[in-house]
């Protein structure tokens, strides 16, 4: 089986050619679902259709950061900062939030949710400090600078 050398050097080229699209066809296809983590969570912020509260637009949720929870072995505290942008007293506050990764699209899951409880005065903040729900390691988690939140009030009564 005499083949001329340039005949094999492009029977070389298509196998090597082959191989390599194989690989990236194979890779390209798993990472879309196997590596990636699975951190369904109950998103109760971002529910449609959900009726917005009228307090909605004036508070805002910053400055989020995760730690470990002392209490729990490998829970996640979520630190943040809630501030109210009314002129108004806002007693009674409570309401839920959904963290997403910075780069938000439709078919990625939410990191987590939480809840609180606060009451805060015209133009205030307050540093909070909540339970993290979540299906995600802290490590899995995204830096600071890679979230964004929506949040849902539910309380006090509109």
């Amino acid at each position: 089986m005499n083949l001329p050398v340039w005949l094999m050097t492009i029977l070389f080229a298509l196998a090597i050619g082959g191989a390599v699209g194989g690989i990236y066809w194979l890779m390209s296809r798993g990472s879309s679902g196997a590596n990636s983590p699975s951190a369904t969570v109950e998103s109760p912020a971002a529910k449609p259709g959900a009726q917005t509260h009228p307090l909605q637009k004036f508070i805002e949720i910053t400055g989020v950061r995760f730690v470990p929870d002392p209490r729990k072995k490998d829970g996640t505290l979520v630190k943040f900062l809630i501030v109210n942008h009314s002129d108004s007293d806002i007693s009674g506050l409570a309401g839920n939030v959904t963290v997403w990764g910075r780069t938000q699209k439709s078919e990625e899951d939410a990191q987590g949710t939480f809840s609180f409880s606060t009451s805060l005065g015209p133009n205030e903040y307050k540093e909070l400090s909540e339970p993290f729900n979540t299906k995600l390691k802290i490590y899995e988690l995204p830096d600071w600078q890679n979230v964004t939140t929506d949040v849902q009030i539910t309380a006090p009564p509109a």
